[in-house]
């Protein structure tokens, strides 16, 4: 079976081409569709009350599976001024089960950084009988926040009966080193064909922050798309399991 995922921070939307927030969903869903995805977690996204997208605080995820066919699913992390806040994932094919799974916070915070919740998203598919889980998140910026968010995620992953996908905006360059220990325990779907782009920001990129890792797959190509619509550069990679 081979699957394509894609993870892409969208910024809630935000159209990196222009100055100011100018929310651009339809740029967004264009983005994905050019990739032909299966899979695809999103970071950043937005979940309000406008129900016809006509706003930035629109159903985000929702929109995604209008604009793209298939399925979405949202999962919060924060909330903030009546509108949710966190990750979502979408995808061509059935989901066979969906959790959110809070990140705990770091319990000492480091004087100069952004502390906020997290969470991670943990789909399972069945590809004719084949299951794949995929985790999907937006680590913290603070030291704190990475360790739990690591072991969270390490622990799901090692839980899981299946092959993983564990992908997202990490948060983190690729010398760091909880990103060195995830090396060690995972497949750096780029790394493992040579490659090491450099994913933000997007008008300018200069850091490699966004991943996708797998364990018990074989990574058949890896990419970064390399469009400026969102801050981020989406990345690729095509497994087979």
């Amino acid at each position: 079976m081979i699957v394509k995922l894609m993870t892409f921070n969208i910024q809630h939307g935000r159209n990196h081409n222009f100055k100011g927030d100018v929310i651009d969903l339809p740029l967004m869903a264009s983005t994905v569709k050019a990739q032909n995805a299966d899979i695809v977690g999103f970071n950043e996204v937005r979940l309000g009350n406008n129900p016809d997208h006509s706003s930035g605080y629109s159903d985000q995820a929702s929109f995604f599976a209008e604009a793209l066919g298939g399925n979405s699913y949202f999962g919060k992390a924060i909330e903030i001024d009546g509108y949710c806040y966190g990750n979502a994932i979408w995808s061509k094919h059935n989901i066979e089960s969906f959790e959110v799974i809070p990140i705990p916070d770091a319990t000492e915070r480091v004087a100069g950084y952004y502390y906020e919740s997290r969470c991670i998203i943990k789909t399972v598919y069945n590809f004719e009988g084949k299951r794949l889980t995929v985790l999907n998140s937006h680590f913290g910026l603070g030291p704190g926040e990475h360790e739990n968010a690591v072991d969270a995620a390490i622990a799901l992953a090692d839980a899981a009966d299946t092959p993983v996908v564990l992908m997202g905006d990490f948060n983190m360059i690729p010398d760091y080193h909880l990103i060195k220990k995830l090396q060690t325990l995972f497949i750096d779907a780029h790394y493992s064909l040579g490659k090491d782009e450099l994913t933000f920001p997007s008008n300018a990129p200069d850091l490699r922050i966004d991943y996708i890792f797998t364990r018990g797959v074989k990574v058949l190509n890896a990419d970064t798309v390399k469009v400026i619509a969102a801050d981020h550069y989406p990345i690729t990679a095509e497994i087979e399991f």
